[in-house]
């Protein structure tokens, strides 16, 4: 005789049998009825697959293969007619006439007699822990980048600051502290020589020359950077004059220059970077 699904219970095995009579049929709770209304088998299931009850959710029921040990929560399609529901937003519909090759929600190698750990019944946290690991263990077997070193010892970028004293020989005589400058080269050059003697005083200390040099740029450098402490930035070959360029690559970080002659006038550098 046909039972409608509706009328179906669970047996503990966890298979479909066909209701009892009077007062047993009454005390089978939760009805089954409710569970196929929010998630109805199609019309027949595929072989090895069976219908259990959720231990996490009494209300609701899932699927499970029996040889493959596949769970889900869907029905298995492969079978189902044009009225069976559409698929869950948490799983795939599998290829056509493969029911055993359809994507599930979880996945474990035999039924087991404890319930899940996660929301979604039975064993869905173990599944996404274990998809979690193997998704971490590719990362961790992809080769780190290294990194790679210039093939020269010399760096691209230098970072410097600088003191300008300008001359009236300078190619543009005149700066922010003086509109005119008429001082000759030779005073230039005692003038920087001066400032030289100054910033060796705090030579043994990185810090306090740096500190030293700012402070007087601000004052006594006739180029524009004074207002920055004398600071340049960082810059490459060929973007300074050639004697600054040289004299600037040429130092060590923390280093004092000499005396520095350009078009624009006498220098003093101290290479920061």
């Amino acid at each position: 005789e046909n039972i409608p699904l509706a009328d179906l219970t669970m047996s503990t095995d966890g298979t479909a049998v066909p209701p009892a009579d009077g007062d047993d049929a009454a005390a089978a709770t939760p009805s089954i009825a409710s569970m196929l209304e929010r998630n109805p088998p199609p019309d027949a299931l595929a072989p090895g697959w069976v219908m259990r009850r959720s231990r996490h959710k009494p209300s609701t029921c899932y699927y499970y293969n029996q040889d493959s040990g596949v769970s889900r929560w869907d029905p298995p399609r492969a079978l189902a007619t044009a009225a069976a529901p559409p698929p869950s937003s948490s799983a795939a519909a599998p290829p056509a006439g493969d029911p055993a090759a359809a994507p599930s929600i979880l996945k474990r190698s035999a039924p087991s007699s404890s319930g899940g750990t996660g929301e979604n019944d039975p064993n869905a946290a173990s599944a996404e822990n274990g998809a979690s690991a193997s998704a971490e263990g590719r990362k961790q077997s992809q080769p780190a980048k290294k990194h790679r070193p210039s093939s020269s010892s010399k760096p691209d970028q230098v970072r410097a600051l600088h003191i300008l004293k300008k001359h009236r020989g300078s190619r543009r005589p005149a700066s922010w502290r003086r509109p005119k400058i008429t001082d000759t080269k030779e005073k230039a050059i005692a003038d920087v020589e001066e400032l030289i003697a100054i910033l060796k005083e705090s030579e043994d200390d990185p810090k306090e020359l740096r500190a030293t040099f700012e402070e007087l740029a601000k004052t006594e450098s006739d180029c524009t950077s004074a207002k920055r402490g004398g600071d340049l930035g960082f810059f490459g070959k060929r973007k300074m004059q050639k004697p600054f360029e040289d004299a600037s690559f040429a130092l060590g970080i923390g280093e004092l220059s000499g005396v520095v002659e350009t078009s624009s006038g006498v220098h003093v550098i101290l290479r920061i970077g």
